[in-house]
């Protein structure tokens, strides 16, 4: 038979240990009710803290996306105010326009639609280089090019023969051309402003007519016109889409008793051949000539040999178009003071549809933003969801068990105060 001996230090001990080890859960579970987390660190449960950082990174992801598609839908309504401005703007420019072409007007009156027109040229500018709160251009396209600031910067050069600016001022586009697409989760922050301000226009309307300097007959270019683009811009042409390429033109020469086409030049500055027919409707005083898309009105009597040249102006950007104009009001010489305001009057026309086109585009997209941010509410609570039943804590069980321990520790200290009051002497007695 083996006895053993417990001491009464030994007991004391063991029981201490037991009270600080309820003390220590008593606490910790005290700590998990003030933050009302089950998880606070990996020990406490390894698998449901992995997954919770898991959903953690997933909802940080979100927020960041949902950051970056607010900064989108604020440069987005930006531009979108913005083009709103350069369309009340340019219908403003073709109120002036027709009424520069009234005849009544003195050279007094056309000098003040200048002045407004050159105006609205420098807030166009300005508008077409307005730039979000973190500084870049909004209408910068797929980027900057080269070392500018801005997308759009005027420069001085010498007058071109198209510009009636005295100071021959051209505006450079310094972008990378192209628009960034939308994603499912992203939106473009920046619009593809080359397009808009100074693209080719395809669907052209116009054309310049001016009569020979050394006709003989009273033969006058009253209009021209593009009537069908798929003839007008077809290779090879005066009237070409690529930027590289410089517009030419058609020369009309009168003779014996009909009008055609002696000559032609193309985009890149080659002798047209063959050259297209020419159609002519006579009524009155007034003569139609039909040919390669286009439609030239004459009025006058024409004298063997008498000359019409036809020139594209659909390349223009819409500061050079203003040029023609102001230039044309200031001037009152050159080509035909009614041509060329009509034929601004028709590009305007144009580069309105292009600023339409471009805000239905924005539109579409800050309706997406909408929904995006409609799926990034989703995703973020469904993440916080999922977080939250992993690390979350069972606030009644929790309680439950906490008032468990603490009278477990209670009782623990009630009884070990009154062991230790006890002596060998109280028996004795």
């Amino acid at each position: 038979m083996t006895v053993f001996r417990v001491a009464t230090a030994n007991t004391f001990d063991r029981t201490i240990d037991r009270l600080q080890q309820r003390q220590a859960e008593l606490a910790q579970q005290q700590e998990r009710l003030s933050s009302g987390k089950r998880v606070q660190r990996i020990s406490d449960d390894p698998a449901a803290a992995a997954l919770a950082e898991r959903e953690r990174a997933r909802l940080q992801r979100v927020q960041s996306d949902q950051r970056a598609l607010q900064a989108s839908r604020r440069n987005l309504e930006l531009a979108e105010s913005t083009l709103g401005t350069v369309n009340d703007l340019l219908h403003r420019a073709k109120e002036l326009l027709v009424q520069g072409g009234n005849g009544a007007l003195n050279g007094s009156d056309r000098r003040s639609i200048a002045s407004e027109l050159a105006g609205i040229r420098e807030r166009l500018l300005a508008l077409a280089n307005t730039t979000d709160t973190a500084g870049r251009p909004l209408f910068a396209g797929l980027g900057l090019n080269g070392a500018s600031a801005q997308p759009f910067v005027e420069t001085l050069t010498s007058p071109a023969s198209t510009t009636y600016g005295p100071d021959g001022r051209t505006v450079q586009k310094n972008q990378l051309r192209g628009q960034e697409a939308a994603t499912e989760t992203s939106l473009p922050s920046l619009v593809d402003g080359y397009r808009i301000f100074a693209g080719r226009l395809p669907e052209g309307s116009a054309a310049i007519a001016s009569a020979g300097a050394g006709n003989t007959g009273t033969v006058v270019p009253i209009q021209a016109v593009i009537l069908d683009p798929n003839v007008a811009y077809t290779s090879p042409t005066p009237f070409p889409l690529d930027d590289a390429q410089v517009p030419g033109n058609y020369v009309l020469t009168f003779n014996a008793g009909s009008w055609s086409v002696t000559a032609g030049v193309d985009g890149n500055g080659n002798s047209i051949s063959p050259l297209p027919a020419v159609t002519a409707t006579t009524v009155g005083d007034e003569t139609q000539l039909d040919f390669a898309g286009l439609r030239v009105k004459l009025r006058g009597t024409p004298a063997n040999g008498d000359t019409v040249r036809v020139d594209a102006v659909s390349d223009l950007d819409i500061w050079e178009m203003f040029d023609r104009a102001i230039g044309a009001l200031n001037n009152e010489s050159g080509h035909d003071l009614t041509q060329e305001l009509a034929a601004v009057h028709g590009n305007l026309g144009q580069r309105l549809d292009r600023i339409l086109s471009a805000r239905a585009m924005l539109g579409d997209w800050l309706n997406r933003a909408d929904q995006m941010d409609v799926a990034f509410q989703a995703r973020e609570n469904y993440h916080v969801e999922q977080e939250s039943r992993l690390t979350d804590l069972d606030m009644l069980e929790a309680i439950s068990r906490f008032q468990t321990l603490q009278l477990g520790y209670q009782a623990g200290l009630s009884s070990y105060a009154q062991v230790q009051r006890q002596s060998l002497f109280q028996y004795l007695a």
